[in-house]
């Protein structure tokens, strides 16, 4: 699994959540990662589903278990509980879903343009 830098109160780092990690936050949390989302989601999530997220997601990309257990627990003291759901949200859906799409930046595939009027060619001419 690919790992996604993301900003959040603790600084910038690399979350990811491939198969182990994954496990080891069933393991803590009772449940499987789409119950945990859906309960962040729906608003029905409890304190340890966001930060068991964001500590096995730091851990799942390559930083020390401890260490992880460590930074996440006393940040959760000091700050807003929003900003934790929202990031173990985004962690999740990178899990769950894959990375979203990018709309900005150059579009792919085989795109057919528009003449600069706005008018296809199909509607404007005629069936001489």
């Amino acid at each position: 699994m690919v790992s996604q830098r993301l900003t959040w109160v603790g600084g910038e780092h690399e979350f990811a959540l491939p198969i182990a990690a994954l496990r080891a936050l069933q393991d803590a949390r009772d449940a499987g990662p789409e119950q945990i989302f859906n309960r962040l989601r729906l608003g029905d999530w409890q304190i340890d589903d966001a930060v068991q997220v964001i500590r096995w997601g730091l851990h799942g990309a390559g930083m020390d278990a401890g260490e992880a257990a460590k930074m996440v627990t006393p940040l959760v003291d000091l700050h807003p509980l929003a900003p934790f759901k929202l990031l173990a949200l985004k962690i999740l859906s990178h899990a769950l879903f894959g990375p979203g799409d990018d709309p900005v930046g150059e579009a792919r595939g085989v795109t057919a343009t528009a003449p600069e009027n706005g008018a296809s060619r199909g509607s404007t001419e005629t069936g001489r």
